[in-house]
């Protein structure tokens, strides 16, 4: 089981966070699949900023208990390296190459 070590709300994108997990490895996690049920709460913005790690439970947490499992997250999450690459080939499409 993977355990996050770090997370980071992305402003402007609604629903992703930066989550590093104890493998060093950093991945973009969208959040919005799992904003149903007790977790509908998170799509109020000033909500999900709140988010922290839960080291005890060695996940993020949001205020009155609300939890996502950490490998949900690691399995759902997007490699940053993935991200940058993605990136360069769109900047060098815009460029023309």
């Amino acid at each position: 089981m993977r355990e996050i070590v770090k997370v980071k709300p992305i402003p402007t994108l609604s629903g992703w966070l930066l989550c590093e997990f104890d493998n060093g490895e950093k991945r973009f996690v969208d959040i919005r699949p799992s904003m149903i049920g007790v977790l509908e709460k998170l799509k109020d913005p000033t909500i999900f900023g709140q988010v922290y790690v839960d080291n005890e439970a060695g996940t993020i947490a949001w205020p009155n208990d609300l939890h996502v499992d950490p490998d949900t997250l690691y399995n759902r999450g997007i490699k940053m390296g993935e991200v940058q690459n993605l990136a360069e080939i769109v900047k060098s499409d815009e460029n023309g190459d």
